[in-house]
């Protein structure tokens, strides 16, 4: 969506203009309730667990230990209390089996760098199109310091979806 203010190109479903700032609420009003529904509420709904997180320096065996251990596709990476990566199976596919020496090296070298971050305030209409747009399976919630404030899995949106769908169709 084209800002009217200043004509920077904003993703659809936010409330103000990444750019200058101005309101965008009144430009775009939602046709469905599905659609009102992901504009209106925030991430926080979906209750985002708390993520499993690994210091730069662990080694790339160590966090995919973590990953069987706690059962989950990803962990994120910190470094002096902020996010700074985050590993996941991708990952572990794409950068760690093809050289298995990598096991012994720290996860710094084979994650996903300076990951997207979300807020706990952002729309779910917003996280919906940064995972779409960015191919992502999760997606790290920053605090307001850069710290891990937890994680959003495409599972947790396919969850609300269904339950406010059905919601909707027993409304009708």
């Amino acid at each position: 969506m084209n800002c009217p203010h200043c004509g920077h190109d904003n993703i659809d479903g936010i409330d103000a203009c990444e750019d200058c700032g101005q309101s965008l609420t009144a430009l775009h009003e939602p046709s469905s309730a599905l659609e009102r529904s992901i504009t209106q509420h925030s991430v926080q709904v979906l209750a985002p667990k708390k993520p499993v997180t690994v210091p730069a320096t662990a080694s790339v065996q160590d966090a995919v230990n973590e990953m069987v251990q706690h059962r989950i596709g990803c962990l994120l990476v910190e470094h002096d209390g902020k996010i700074i990566g985050i590993f996941t199976e991708r990952d572990v596919l794409n950068r760690v089996l093809p050289h298995r020496a990598a096991l012994e090296g720290p996860v710094s070298e084979c994650m996903t760098a300076s990951p997207e971050t979300i807020s706990l305030t952002d729309s779910i209409a917003y996280a919906m199109h940064a995972m779409s747009v960015g191919g992502y399976r999760h997606l790290p919630i920053a605090g307001a310091g850069g710290e891990a404030a937890g994680i959003i899995s495409a599972r947790d949106l396919l969850r609300f979806l269904s339950i406010r769908f059905a919601d909707i169709r027993d409304q009708s």
